[in-house]
């Protein structure tokens, strides 16, 4: 018995099937999880920061303080300090499906830099996941910042992942490492 059919035939079975298949795949809950294809994830770009510039001990005042956090696309705000020398900036939080993309490594820059008397400062500078983490949250809350201090590179504890550390460029120091 020969159960040849027609190239019509063939194609439209081909076609069938492709159609119920990917019906299936998309109608079921495993695909949007496993493919992450119209899912938004919470990628955490910025704790708050608290933090204070001086020159030689004494705080300034009226200083713009610039933070910009990349992640994909550029995001750019400013503080200004108070007679204190003190400045704040809220915590920033974006949803994204960059996350849910294979293989996706995207990566979150932060900079906190000024411009004071014509002179360019980096008061914190890293490369994070678009995680919270641990120490990052307790260092930017106490930036304190001398603008006659030399820019180093720091390297924190990394509670999450302690095979790494984080490391930071700036010219603020802390008490604890």
């Amino acid at each position: 018995m020969n159960f040849a059919f027609s190239h019509q035939k063939r194609l439209l079975v081909i076609a069938i099937l492709a159609v119920s298949v990917l019906l299936f795949l998309f109608s079921t809950q495993a695909a949007t999880s496993m493919f992450g294809l119209f899912k938004k994830y919470d990628v955490y770009l910025s704790p708050e920061i608290h933090g204070r510039i001086t020159v030689a001990g004494k705080p300034i005042k009226n200083v713009v303080i610039n933070r910009t956090l990349t992640y994909a696309d550029e995001i750019s705000d400013q503080s200004k300090t108070n007679n204190d020398g003190e400045f704040y900036f809220p915590e920033q939080i974006i949803r994204s499906r960059l996350p849910g993309q294979m293989l996706d490594e995207t990566r979150v820059f932060q900079t906190v830099d000024l411009n004071y008397k014509d002179k360019e400062y980096l008061l914190w500078y890293t490369v994070t996941e678009g995680k919270a983490h641990k120490n990052i949250y307790n260092k930017l809350q106490q930036l304190n910042c001398d603008l006659t201090m030399q820019e180093e590179k720091n390297y924190f504890i990394n509670y999450e992942y302690p095979e790494f550390t984080h490391n930071v460029l700036s010219i603020c120091r802390w008490k604890n490492k």
